[in-house]
């Protein structure tokens, strides 16, 4: 049995969710078994109603104890159902509150760790990812016998077709005194654009060349009217122009856009990890040597102050046509 950690809003699965049954699809085929799901938290057994459409058992973990995240939380619900389906296999999302509880999940169940992979596999009784490493210059490859624990970078990975009915099971997890050893206490929302970063398709990016926080008012406009979301490099973010949740690249987010507007940025390497899977890219840069132009399936060389209001003037009228 795989087991996967299935990530979600409280009201429905999240694009990374889909993409964590792909791969734990991918190796229920060479592994042999089934591929279960795991909702944790508010809303799971709401969303247990969708997720049973993509795995052949869901299980839930509810209640009070399970209404604010924690890693220490969040690693022992994954126990849990991971003993509770025999699973040698355990796929969770690579997001930041991932990559805080898989570590613990893996120590746990005395299993390998295969952390931040863009693809998994498995041959024989081993399973191989892939991942970046040497500030995504190198792509690596490593391999693990089980049992593993694998976190799935987000937007790798193509997103699981619905394949029949599932059942649901509620699981009781205790939480012992280690577990409730961090209380949250408060929680602040940051308030996002309105279509979420890591699953638009179409994202407008500015940088550093953008000249002030004032300038992204364009940039806002340009993505609303395309109905794409807001991204930053990670100058902009140490400038204090954008929040830290808008940046893309190594340190940041990962996109995978249909169509990323790479604006008023030089594309350096760290950048390109997030953004390199977009499908198609259109660069604006008043340097013709920007790296980001190597990235470009099409490129405009000119100033983003004069360009910008331009592109925004055109999409107007065929809106308005």
């Amino acid at each position: 049995m795989i087991l996967v950690v299935l990530d979600h809003d409280g009201s429905k699965l999240r694009k990374s969710a889909l993409e964590g049954v792909t791969r734990g699809r991918k190796l229920a085929e060479a592994l042999g078994g089934e591929v279960a799901g795991l909702l944790i938290g508010a809303g799971a057994e709401a969303v247990a109603e969708e997720a049973k459409n993509y795995v052949s058992k869901v299980y839930t973990v509810s209640g009070p104890d399970w209404e604010a995240y924690t890693a220490e939380k969040w690693a022992k619900a994954a126990q849990a159902a991971a003993e509770a389906a025999g699973a040698k296999v355990v796929v969770a999302p690579a997001s930041r509150t991932g990559r805080s509880w898989t570590a613990r999940l893996a120590v746990k169940l005395d299993a390998a760790l295969l952390e931040d992979t863009l693809e998994s596999w498995a041959e024989g009784d081993k399973v191989y990812a892939t991942k970046y490493s040497f500030l995504n210059r190198v792509l690596e490859k490593q391999a693990a016998s089980l049992p593993v624990v694998i976190s799935a970078k987000p937007n790798t990975t193509p997103l699981a077709e619905p394949a029949g009915a599932g059942s649901v099971e509620a699981l009781a997890v205790e939480l012992g005194e280690l577990e409730k050893k961090v209380e949250v206490l408060e929680k602040i929302v940051e308030s996002g654009g309105k279509v979420s970063l890591t699953e638009a398709d179409v994202v407008v990016t500015g940088g550093r060349g953008m000249g002030s926080a004032e300038a992204f008012k364009q940039i806002e406009e340009f993505a609303d009217l395309l109905g794409g979301a807001v991204g930053a490099t990670r100058a902009v973010i140490d400038a204090g122009w954008r929040p830290y949740s808008e940046q893309i690249g190594q340190t940041g987010k990962t996109v995978q856009p249909t169509i990323y507007f790479a604006l008023a940025l030089s594309g350096a390497v760290q950048h390109q990890a997030g953004m390199n899977k977009s499908k198609v890219v259109v660069a604006v840069n008043k340097d013709p040597d920007a790296p980001v132009f190597k990235e470009a399936d099409y490129g405009i060389v000119g100033d983003i102050h004069q360009v910008l209001p331009a592109m925004i003037e055109e999409v107007k009228k065929l809106k308005s046509a």
